[in-house]
């Protein structure tokens, strides 16, 4: 259940920093894909190395190994270009 509260913040403070940027808020998507990707990755290893339930919390180190390179990224987004058109 905290995972899913955390996951919720993490999206919502990724779209707050790209519409400050003035990108679509569409961004925080990549936090979920990441966070995701992550814990699957994370729990394929900790099978993979016999951990049993401790397998969960290498998933859970990657999910937030996940999260922290999304906001990585959406943190170093360049300024969207402002366009403008001239006046007639």
């Amino acid at each position: 259940m905290l995972e899913i509260f955390a996951l919720i913040s993490l999206c919502q403070k990724l779209a707050a920093i790209a519409k400050e940027k003035g990108r679509t808020k569409a961004w925080a998507a990549l936090g979920a894909l990441f966070w995701f990707l992550g814990e699957i990755v994370g729990f394929v290893i900790g099978e993979v190395m016999g951990l049993g339930m401790g397998g969960y919390l290498v998933a859970i180190a990657f999910a937030c190994l996940g999260a922290y390179v999304a906001y990585t990224i959406v943190k170093a987004l360049p300024e969207a270009p402002v366009s403008v058109t001239p006046a007639l």
